[in-house]
C-alpha cells in the first residue's frame, strides 16, 4: 500500500457530514409524509411507517434509485429513506407519477438539521495548516453557501477559506459528457476511464449489487474543485458519510478517504467499515469531523 502524500485539500461532503442528523430525522421524515399529502399524495402514517421499515430492511442491497441506477443504500440517511419510501408506496399503488422535489426541499428546509458542534474547530486547525477546504456534495451551492455563511459569521478569519462547488449528483451513474471534448483534460478524461464500472473490491462482494465507480456529474465537480489538476487527486481527502455516494470513486481514483460514522438509526454499514479498513494509509474513520485532523 502507498504512502499518502502530503494533504493540501480535503473536500468534504454536507449532510450527515458536516450536520447533526440523529437531532431532525423524525422531523423530517414527518414533514416530508405532510408533504406528500400536500402534494396530492395521501400517505397515512402507518402506510408511511410500513414503507419506511420495509425499506430499512432491505438495505443495503435495495439501493437509492434517484436517477435510475442503485447508487447509495435505501437507508444511508433520513432523505434517501424517504425518497425511496415514496417510490416504493407509488409502485405498490401502480401509481407512475413522480414527486415533486418542492416536497424534500420544504421538508428539508423545514427541518434544517444544525452544523456539528465541533465544525468550526475542525475547519480552523485545517485552515491553520494550510489545507484548502472545499464543499461538494447533492445539496444545492447556493443553501451551503448560505449555511457556510451563517456558521462563519463570528470568525472573519474563515470567511472565504472554503469553497463550495456543489449540486454535485454523486448519485448519477453515468459517463462523461461525450458531445464536449474539451470540457476536460485529455489526462482526466483518461483517469476517469480506467475506473472500472463497479468496484471489484472485496467488500463490495456483501452487498449483493454492484457498487458503481464512474459518476460522471461527480468526477466533474472534483475536476472543477482542484482546478483541472487531476494530480491533485492524491493530495486530497475526500470526507463523507456514505461509502458508496461520497467516498467509493475518489478512493479508486487514488485519493485518501475518511469516513465519518452515521448515528443510529442510520447506522453505517458493515461492508462501508470494511471498505474503510481495507484502505489501509489511505483511508480513516471517525466518529466527528475532528478525525480529520489525524491527516495533519
Amino acid at each position: 500500500m502507498n504512502t499518502p502524500s502530503a494533504i493540501a485539500h480535503v473536500v468534504l461532503d454536507f449532510d450527515g457530514t458536516c450536520t447533526q442528523i440523529p437531532k431532525i430525522w423524525e422531523a423530517y421524515l414527518e414533514l416530508y409524509r405532510t408533504g406528500l399529502g400536500e402534494a396530492g399524495f395521501d400517505v397515512t402514517g402507518s402506510e408511511w411507517r410500513e414503507a419506511n421499515d420495509t425499506v430499512r430492511k432491505h438495505s443495503p442491497k435495495a439501493g437509492w434509485t434517484l436517477a435510475g441506477c442503485p447508487a447509495a443504500p435505501a437507508a444511508a440517511d433520513p432523505y434517501i429513506l424517504a425518497d425511496e419510501s415514496a417510490r416504493l408506496i407509488l409502485r405498490r399503488r401502480g401509481d407512475h407519477r413522480t414527486v415533486p422535489p418542492q416536497v424534500n426541499m420544504q421538508a428539508y428546509a423545514a427541518a434544517a438539521a444544525p452544523w456539528r458542534e465541533e465544525a468550526i474547530e475542525t475547519f480552523s486547525r485545517l485552515v491553520e495548516r494550510g489545507i484548502r477546504l472545499h464543499f461538494v456534495s447533492n445539496s444545492s451551492t447556493a443553501m451551503i453557501t448560505r449555511r457556510l455563511q451563517e456558521l462563519l459569521a463570528d470568525h472573519p478569519l474563515l470567511q472565504g477559506k472554503i469553497a463550495v462547488q456543489s449540486d454535485a449528483g454523486k448519485f448519477r451513474i453515468s459517463e462523461l459528457n461525450w458531445e464536449n471534448q474539451d470540457a476536460f483534460l485529455p489526462d482526466a478524461r483518461t483517469k476517469f476511464e480506467q475506473l472500472p464500472a463497479a468496484s471489484e473490491a472485496e467488500y463490495s462482494k456483501s452487498v449483493g449489487r454492484p457498487i458503481y465507480l464512474r459518476r460522471g456529474s461527480y468526477f466533474d465537480a472534483i475536476y472543477r474543485v482542484l482546478g483541472g489538476d487531476i494530480g491533485l487527486i492524491p493530495n486530497t481527502v475526500f470526507c463523507g458519510d456514505i461509502w458508496e455516494m461520497d467516498l467509493a470513486m475518489p478512493y479508486a481514483l487514488g485519493a485518501c478517504v475518511h469516513l465519518i460514522d452515521r448515528a443510529a438509526p442510520f447506522d453505517t454499514y458493515d461492508f462501508e467499515k470494511n471498505a474503510a479498513a481495507a484502505g489501509g494509509v489511505r483511508a480513516k474513520t471517525s466518529g466527528d469531523l475532528t478525525g480529520l485532523l489525524a491527516w495533519l
